[in-house]
């Protein structure tokens, strides 16, 4: 029921009874507060419940002032009553009339009263003045009012860099198998020195509050952020940013923002600038032409083409345009090569090579697999070796070039084994040269002479030393037994095969000189089957 048809319902109800001496008059009265309430607060339904509550106090406090009146004549001075809510948020006050000539209420009586409430915080002392001064009886006042606590706000960390934990250049087969374009990836983030990796904005502090008792009221703390400050990195003197100590790659180190050194060239590389030569990762932002040459020990990143010249990578190479140009272009990497489209190109990778054009190119992976399957995926007019195997969409085409595709490298380890024992035969006969003129030396006694001296003790270096340059190669010997016994052939898969096409899987051959679709090229029991 709502407030105001509670105060109507109680004064319709008593009204139709028959009134005790005095009823009359705490009926008038509390009909007047329920009209002032009706002033007050019609339109704020939010305190309805707590002014409900106030009102039924009032009444039994005003059957105790009507009953002292009729009882004692003597002056009864204006009551202040109090109420405080639920919560301690609010307070309230109602004024009673004097009677029998009372004293009416006065501030400092009222303020006192107040006081002995538990009422001294967030006192309205513009209400209580006008209620004072106007002599506001049996009206409701708010006349205190608490403060809500406001909670602090987190600290914010705006990373403008993104969190990648995979930093690897090198696609995997899954991916080379689906053809993934190695150019979406985009896992390398590059950084310039002073670059800003993370903007932070502080936390903001807790408010604290009170209720109408003076109690003080506390709000949740604003947690800072914890800033991902790895190697290489700062963090400014006002706290609000990190950023890059030096240029390089963005990498994650467990949860923290790291920059791993990378010489970064905003321009392309020709003639002018000469040849590169780096200890570490090189990346690229222009093209690489004129002859030049790039080298590095670690990986080569170049945003353009490769015109002309040679890229040297102690990792991998990913060119994200094209090499392609006169003939002459060579690229050699320890891992891996990606590049769309090569063209006229020598190139060699330790790992997999990944591309989407192979035209007329002399490419060899030597412990991995070559995979043509990104846009077109052709490979046409080349020699293309790889120790595992070979992927493509399509090799040749109607025009009828010549492809030379070769499985396995027992061919190049058999001339590196050839090489290797004509290189020990040359070891030994110098070795035998050498023990005979030491020999000599020794059995003529002249090894005591003291011209003869310098010359003996030379010849026992140079015996020495070819002992040692044998027990390597030797070694050398016994590590290409054990690649040539771990030899093991994949298969050259493609969706079309254009005559003329070559094949060798180890040392069995098969000339393609026709057409051939849906092809699984594999090595079986010493035969080739195409399918």
């Amino acid at each position: 029921m709502g407030i105001f048809d509670f105060f109507k319902k109680n004064g319709a109800a008593e009204g139709t009874q028959k009134l005790k001496p005095g009823e009359s008059e705490r009926l008038q009265m509390l009909e007047t507060i329920r009209r002032h309430l009706q002033e007050d607060f019609r339109d704020a339904p939010e305190t309805r419940e707590e002014l409900n509550t106030f009102f039924m106090s009032l009444e039994k406090e005003m059957k105790k002032y009507v009953e002292r009146k009729k009882q004692d004549p003597s002056p009864v001075d204006a009551l202040p009553l109090f109420y405080v809510s639920g919560n301690y948020m609010q307070a309230y006050v109602c004024i009673l009339p004097p009677a029998n000539e009372g004293s009416p209420i006065d501030q400092e009586h009222f303020l006192e009263d107040m006081h002995y409430e538990g009422i001294v915080a967030g006192v309205d002392m513009d209400a209580v003045e006008a209620l004072v001064s106007g002599k506001n009886y049996l009206w409701i006042r708010q006349i205190a009012q608490g403060k809500e606590a406001r909670d602090g706000t987190d600290g914010v960390l705006e990373e403008l860099f993104k969190r990648r934990y995979e930093q690897k250049l090198e696609l995997d087969e899954e991916e080379m198998l689906q053809g993934q374009d190695f150019r979406k990836k985009n896992l390398i983030q590059i950084i310039r020195e002073g670059e800003i990796l993370c903007r932070v904005t502080p936390p903001a502090p807790m408010e604290e509050g009170f209720d109408v008792s003076g109690t003080p009221l506390y709000g949740k703390k604003g947690v800072p952020v914890r800033i991902p400050q790895g190697r290489n990195t700062v963090v400014s003197e006002d706290g609000l940013l990190l950023q890059a100590m030096i240029s390089g790659i963005v990498v994650m180190e467990g949860e923290n923002f790291s920059i791993q050194s990378q010489r970064v060239l905003e321009q392309d590389i020709d003639a002018s600038m000469g040849n590169l030569k780096f200890d570490g990762d090189i990346y690229i932002r222009g093209d690489v032409k004129d002859g030049v040459t790039v080298e590095a020990t670690g990986n080569v990143i170049i945003r353009g083409n490769v015109q002309n010249g040679k890229v040297l990578s102690g990792g991998t190479i990913c060119v994200q345009g094209d090499v392609k140009g006169a003939p002459g272009i060579c690229l050699e990497a320890a891992g891996q090569i990606q590049c769309m489209i090569l063209e006229n190109v020598t190139a060699t990778a330790g790992g997999d090579i990944c591309a989407g054009i192979i035209a007329n190119c002399d490419v060899t992976s030597e412990d991995g697999s070559i995979y043509v399957l990104m846009g077109r995926g052709l490979i046409f007019g080349s020699n293309v070796t790889a120790s595992k195997s070979v992927h493509a969409k399509k090799i040749g085409n109607i025009s009828g070039c010549t492809n030379q595709i070769t499985l396995g490298l027992e061919s190049k380890l058999e001339l590196q084994r050839a090489s290797a024992m004509g290189e020990l035969d040359e070891i030994d006969h110098t070795l035998e040269q050498i023990r005979k003129n030491i020999s000599t030396i020794h059995m003529s006694g002249a090894n005591r002479r003291p011209d003869k001296q310098e010359e003996y003790k030379n010849l026992v270096e140079q015996r020495n030393t070819y002992m040692e340059l044998k027990q390597k190669k030797f070694e050398e010997l016994e590590e290409l037994k054990n690649a040539m016994r771990s030899v093991r052939t994949g298969s050259i898969c493609s969706e079309e095969i254009y005559p003329v096409t070559a094949i060798q899987i180890e040392q069995q051959k098969l000339l393609i000189d026709r057409k051939e679709t849906d092809c699984n090229i594999r090595l079986v029991a010493g035969k080739i089957l195409l399918r």
